[in-house]
């Protein structure tokens, strides 16, 4: 599942360029879901001209397959808030006339319209409600291509490029050993644990959030478009305290989209180059930067490899309940606004510098 940017005042440009067409439409798909689908449903949920959500669920491969495949399209937050609908079936397959019977038949007992249905392959598509074949043929119709050109110039402007498919996306967030290898011969010795002084121990988290300050959101230096190894070891160090992560988070939660964007590439170099034992917290901080960007794929995929290498990671247990429920980037940011960066700074005692750190992280020191 993918979600897209939401904004409270209204329609954003990209809401307006997305569903203007169905050549627009299907040009922006690849966009919103950050790769290119195949065997797959996409949903996308409207409320007011304005996209809540964009949902992607492979197809079921059979008729008997339907019943869970339905539950899933309709079990998240945006189904209870959207006014309407657009189906894309991304498919060779021209016989799902009882997939969109069923989706059809979901949406009317809903109260839900739907505002168009569509089936593609390579660049061409076919409505999937329209029988008049003056406009639209049973040989399909080309996607338009100066309408995708337009839409590709619009998204590219914001800094987004789908890739050829998901397996591309999990590759470049996948565990690089060779970068594994030159961080881990650069660890430091570890967290301070609870018999370290509390007052060396603040000392250290507040290194610690200067140098994750300033990596997460400082330009990189001239000639330099990665992080060295040594600072990935100490970014990947200090986010797996629970006080340093917990304030860097809450920066980035009032930060601009430029600093979440550069975040998420210098996140995500550490969350390739992170060792078993160091992946949960980095994964997870790239999993809700991602979301923030509207970049569900992502998030889903940095949440798998959190509660992976740590099944009980109570944070990342939260992103992917979130998740799944689809709810919108602002939850997150509205549950960050709830809170001072005093409290995730010191937790609870608001600055009493309790002992109050990630013991499962203190118990890797030497990863």
């Amino acid at each position: 599942m993918t979600i897209t940017p939401r904004t409270p005042s209204g329609p954003t440009p990209i809401d307006a360029l997305t569903l203007r067409s169905p050549d627009a439409l299907l040009a922006a798909v690849p966009y919103l879901l950050g790769f290119r689908p195949s065997e797959s449903a996409v949903v996308v949920w409207l409320r007011g001209g304005r996209i809540l959500l964009t949902q992607r669920l492979d197809l079921p491969p059979h008729e008997s397959d339907l019943p869970g495949w339905r539950a899933a399209m309709w079990t998240h937050a945006a189904a209870e808030g959207a006014e309407e609908i657009v189906v894309v079936l991304a498919t060779e397959r021209a016989d799902l006339d009882w997939i969109r019977d069923a989706i059809l038949a979901d949406a009317d007992d809903r109260g839900i319209e739907i505002r168009d249905a569509l089936r593609t392959a390579g660049n061409r598509w076919w409505s999937l409600l329209c029988t008049d074949e003056s406009c639209c043929p049973p040989a399909g119709r080309r996607v338009d291509p100066d309408v995708a050109a337009a839409v590709a110039a619009e998204f590219t402007g914001l800094g987004q490029a789908p890739l050829p498919d998901r397996g591309s996306i999990e590759d470049s967030m996948a565990a690089d050993p060779q970068q594994i290898a030159e961080v881990v011969r650069r660890l430091p010795a570890g967290l301070p644990g609870r018999s370290t002084a509390r007052r060396r121990r603040e000392v250290w988290r507040d290194r610690s959030l200067e140098l994750v300050r300033v990596a997460l959101t400082e330009p990189p230096r001239v000639g330099r478009t990665v992080e060295s190894p040594s600072v990935i070891a100490r970014l990947l160090l200090g986010l797996a305290d629970i006080r340093v992560r917990d304030t860097a988070l809450w920066d980035l939660a009032h930060g601009e989209q430029d600093e979440l964007r550069r975040a998420l590439d210098v996140l995500t170099q550490g969350l390739r180059a992170a060792p078993e034992g160091l992946v949960a917290p980095v994964a997870t901080c790239v999993a809700i930067v991602a979301w923030q960007l509207g970049d569900g794929t992502r998030a889903s995929i940095a949440v798998d490899r959190a509660l992976e290498d740590e099944p009980g990671y109570s944070l990342a247990g939260l992103v992917s309940a979130s998740l799944r429920a689809g709810l919108p980037p602002r939850a997150w940011r509205e549950a960050m606004g709830g809170l001072t960066r005093e409290i995730c700074r010191y937790g609870t005692s608001g600055g009493s510098g309790a002992d109050d750190i990630d013991h499962s992280a203190e118990q890797k020191e030497s990863a």
